[in-house]
Formats: structure tokens, sequence, C-alpha cells
């Protein structure tokens, strides 16, 4: 099982504790320093850091100058919502900025994006619109809302969530999540009906018929524009 990213919220304002909450709904493991004391030795065993750049004991972008100093380890700050703050912020050293107050998805977004431009390591997280999938969790969400999926029903959208303009053939859905020989012949119609079985659960389950598409004759992709 592949292990979640570990951040460190550098803070001391109130709601630290709701924005550690947030992260971990979206398979983000969190913890908080409210002081800059010994944070240098902190940094070599998390993968994202987020400063509230408004500190009260020490000044937030002075933190984040020391920090990519002394680091490449991904940015983000929290800062007020005002184009001057977030310039600040950003030329502090900052990869991204987010207006507080903090929103959990948006920041899990980021979060994401950050880490998969930096390929600071392959995130076990897919956020495509309202549908988030945890791989660490195996858990599948629309929205706030957690919808029931069987393992192979995860292992299939994980799949094709994480290749979103690729067609893959039914050989290699049976190959990649049911371990199907790959020397095998052509697919037995026990194994085609499998699939089928299983991208038709997950339209309805997702409720969107046009989540998975069919490419007639070749295989299945997944739409990233799918409707909901």
């Amino acid at each position: 099982m592949a292990e979640s990213p570990h951040l460190l919220l550098v803070a001391d304002c109130d709601g630290v504790d709701d924005i550690i909450a947030g992260l971990s709904r979206f398979g983000y493991s969190a913890s908080c320093s409210d002081t800059v004391t010994n944070l240098g030795a902190q940094l070599s065993s998390v993968d994202v850091v987020l400063v509230d750049t408004d500190l009260q004991e020490f000044d937030g972008l002075t933190l984040c100058r020391e920090i990519r100093r002394s680091s490449t380890i991904p940015l983000i700050g929290f800062t007020q919502p005002a184009e001057l703050s977030r310039v600040l912020a950003l030329e502090a050293g900052c990869d991204d900025c987010m207006d507080k107050p903090y929103r959990a998805r948006e920041l899990a977004s980021r979060v994401q994006a950050l880490l998969r431009r930096t390929q600071k390591r392959s995130s076990p997280i897919l956020i495509v619109g309202e549908l988030t999938l945890i791989q660490a969790l195996r858990e599948v969400r629309m929205g706030d809302e957690l919808v029931e999926t069987t393992p192979k029903e995860f292992d299939l959208l994980f799949l094709l969530a994480s290749e979103p303009d690729l067609v893959f053939t039914r050989g290699e859905l049976m190959q990649r999540v049911w371990d199907y020989p790959d020397d095998a012949a052509d697919l037995t119609p026990l194994a085609s009906r499998t699939i089928d079985t299983h991208v038709s659960s997950l339209r309805k389950k997702i409720g969107s018929p046009d989540l998975i598409l069919t490419v007639r004759g070749v295989g299945f992709r997944f739409n990233g524009g799918f409707s909901h």
C-alpha cells in the first residue's frame, strides 16, 4: 500500500486542528509546528510545508525565505485575500499561495498539483472535478460524500483515472486489475462480462453514465469531463 504524503503546517492561529482533519479526509497526514525551533530538522521527513504568513511570534515571509534558501521542498503559503499578500509570499519562495480562510478540497488539490509539478513523488490521490480517489485509503468520494466500491471497482477506476487520455484494451484491464495472464489468448466471455459489469456498476455508483467511455472495438477510457 502506498504511503500517504506527509505535510508540515507551520501556524499558530485558530483552526489548525480543522485544517489537519480536512487534509486527513483527502488521504494526507499532517502535523503542526507553532514554533520555528528545529524546523530545519523536520523538513527531511515531510513532503510539503504549509506556512501561515501571518505568524504571531515570527515573520512568516522571513521563514519562507529561510526555508527556500536551505531546501527545495514544496512550499505553500496561507495569505490574506489580497494580491499584495500573494505576491510577497511568492517572492519569498512559496511555490503556491492560498487565501485564508482555508478550504479542504482546494488545499488538497493544490497539494496534489504541487507534488505532481515538483515530482517529489507520485501522489496516491487523484482529484478530478468533484471526484476524489484516495489510494492509501482505497476510498472514493463525490464532493464530501463517500462512494462505496468493491476492491476491484476501486482498482479499475483508479487505473483508468490515472491515465485519462489513454484507451485501455479489455486485455490490459484484465491483466492489470485482475492479474489475467499477459500471455493468455483472447479473453473468455466470462472475463469480458466481468469488465462490463464493473464498468456499469461504477457508472451507477458515481451517478454518471459517461464516467467511463466505451471505445468501440478497442476498450475503455476515463472521461475527465464527465457529468454528474
